[in-house]
């Protein structure tokens, strides 16, 4: 499991990690450790597909509804783009546009130093 790294040194999903309640964040941590744990194959309730390649991590306390947004990126490891408090029925745009541009960077690197 990685996290993404903005060009400052700044990694996003771990400062919202931190910003949560304790118990959000446990609820959080708990299903990132499902999907490290049974990978690709880990499902719904969990996960669900947010197309090109982006999945939607699923978590819920009786406080709010958390998600993250990751990609598969190599054999069993994950990239951990963005993580939101969803406060609306469907997944903003927004929030997916965020995790798109932050692969598209994530990807980019990894080409440059290949």
């Amino acid at each position: 499991m990685r996290t993404f790294t903005s060009e400052s040194g700044q990694k996003p999903v771990d400062d919202w990690l931190r910003s949560l309640e304790p118990e959000a964040g446990a609820v959080v941590i708990n299903v990132i450790d499902l999907l490290e744990e049974h990978g690709p194959g880990l499902g719904m309730p969990h996960t669900r597909p947010l197309g090109d390649g982006l999945w939607e991590l699923r978590a819920r306390d009786r406080a709010g509804i958390y998600r993250v947004i990751y990609f598969h990126w190599f054999r069993r490891t994950f990239g951990l783009l963005h993580g939101f408090t969803k406060k609306t029925q469907r997944t903003p745009r927004t929030e997916i546009e965020t995790a798109a541009k932050r692969q598209a960077t994530w990807l980019a690197r990894e080409e440059r130093y290949s």
